[in-house]
């Protein structure tokens, strides 16, 4: 009986280190704030907000953590780099050391996790549903950009637009940008003319997301002001309302995104009521956590809803790459219509987006 329960109680011993050793090995984010206390909480602090006992002697501030601008929107993978390489390896302060030597993968790894999770908004999208933008279909993700870019239009009138574009993230599901453009008409006969262009406002809001499938959709209302003049060919003269649905989703590198206006005139003689729909479908490649690959093809589509031309409809086709380095990316492609009502013969496009944080 002694030897029974000596072998019961031995056994039992070896369940609860057992179990105790496979929890601990689930609980990523548990391991992970034990490293961050033991390593971290001299500069950043205990609350993670970059209030640390060393904090007010560092040239630069320590990140706060649990900002979820900052933290959010940089993918895990980065996040890791940024611990085990230093701030410089993402364009941060060289204030922030390097632990790759202190620390093992597995440890870089979940203090990363547990960096990640700082952000407890849980409205909050996250920065992996942030796809690759596409040169004319709108994203469902709420950025915070600046965005510089121009549409070269080629044929009897030689349209080129140049645009500006400042997005602003108002919270977790929501952002709000201005779009400034300027028109240089050269036809092949006629008067040149060039200025500025009609201006635009818009809200858009996220109403589903799933980080678990890489899945968004967003709704929004986009207001154009006549800004440009009509008479001059450089605007439509009129107030335009549009709003728009857009939805994207990421499966195994395969991202696919989609979006739907309504566009209604405020004057419908100057301009005709139209629907649009763009899709756009890529592959991403990331040989680098701070690099990112992405060709992709558009698909365009523009029907007139009223007016003389009711139900006609242009389709366009738009080959593209665009190429992302941490908050950089360029974006190259040319448009060709697809049908024989078109508003130019070819039409090259760039772009050049910032994502800023403050």
């Amino acid at each position: 009986m002694k030897r029974l329960c000596t072998f019961l109680t031995v056994g039992c011993l070896g369940l609860v280190v057992y179990a105790a050793d496979t929890l601990g090995s689930l609980d990523p984010l548990l391991h992970g704030r034990e490293i961050f206390e033991k390593n971290c909480i001299m500069c950043h602090g205990e609350d993670a907000k970059g209030t640390g006992q060393l904090a007010a002697a560092l040239p630069v501030r320590p990140a706060n953590l649990t900002d979820c601008r900052l933290t959010a929107e940089d993918p895990v993978e980065v996040v890791e780099g940024i611990i085990r390489h230093g701030g410089p390896y993402a364009g941060r302060s060289s204030v922030m050391p390097a632990f790759g030597n202190a620390l093992t993968d597995d440890e870089i790894a979940d203090i990363a996790r547990y960096v990640k999770s700082l952000c407890a908004d849980p409205d909050w999208v996250p920065g992996e549903l942030n796809f690759p933008r596409p040169l004319i279909t709108d994203k469902a993700f709420p950025e915070q950009e600046m965005i510089v870019g121009g549409r070269f239009g080629r044929n009897s009138k030689n349209v080129s637009e140049y645009f500006g574009r400042l997005e602003y993230r108002v919270n977790g599901l929501t952002n709000i940008e201005i779009i400034s453009r300027a028109l240089s008409i050269n036809p092949n006969i006629g008067r040149t003319e060039s200025g500025l262009g009609d201006t635009s406002l818009s809200v858009k809001r996220v109403v589903a997301f799933s980080p678990r499938y890489r899945a968004l959709a967003s709704v929004g209302m986009e207001l154009t002001l006549p800004t440009g003049s009509n008479r001059r060919g450089l605007g439509d003269g009129s107030v335009v309302f549009e709003p728009n649905l857009r939805a994207g989703v990421d499966w195994k590198q395969i991202v696919v995104q989609a979006a739907g206006a309504l566009i209604f005139p405020e004057r419908s003689s100057n301009v005709n009521s139209m629907a649009k729909l763009d899709v756009a479908i890529g592959r991403y490649f990331v040989p680098d956590p701070r690099l990112q690959i992405t060709p992709m093809v558009e698909f365009n589509t523009t029907t007139r809803l009223s007016g003389p031309s009711h139900g006609e409809t242009k389709n366009a086709i738009l080959p593209q790459v665009r190429v992302k380095w941490l908050v950089w990316a360029l974006g190259v492609g040319v448009q060709v219509p697809i049908t024989d009502k078109r508003d130019f013969e070819v039409r090259p496009l760039f772009d050049l987006v910032y994502e800023y944080t403050f």
